[in-house]
């Protein structure tokens, strides 16, 4: 019995395709990215405008802020229109300074930042 090559190219293709990765959650992102800043002088005490303590109203706080400019932090499944991924760019060209200052977080750091934003910025 003969296999139709088409039908053969199929299997192969759905049998090889890649899943897509999960989305990260909060969780991951708040302890790779914005574990430091709560425990900063700056974001932990709230004087950076942004307060950041580790909790689960660091979520809350991201997603119903905005900037001293007016930008809101997250906005969710637009992470180039969301400030907290304008700040983490080391390349950052607006008000303040890129963030973290001194030492910029990873490139895989910030990915995981936009991925999270991207995909709705869920907890």
């Amino acid at each position: 019995m003969a296999i139709d090559g088409r039908l053969l190219a199929f299997a192969l293709l759905v049998g090889c395709a890649a899943e897509e990765p999960a989305a990260p959650t909060f969780a991951e992102v708040q302890d790779e990215a914005l574990r430091g800043c709560a425990f900063s002088t700056c974001h932990g005490g709230g004087t950076g405008g942004l307060t950041l303590d580790g909790s689960a109203d660091d979520l809350t706080r991201l997603l119903e802020g905005t900037s001293s400019s007016g930008v809101p932090y997250v906005v969710p499944f637009d992470s180039a229109g969301s400030y907290l991924v304008q700040k983490l760019d080391p390349d950052y060209a607006g008000y303040g300074e890129a963030m973290p200052p001194g030492l910029p977080l990873d490139e895989a750091t910030r990915a995981k930042v936009a991925a999270w934003i991207d995909a709705g910025a869920e907890p």
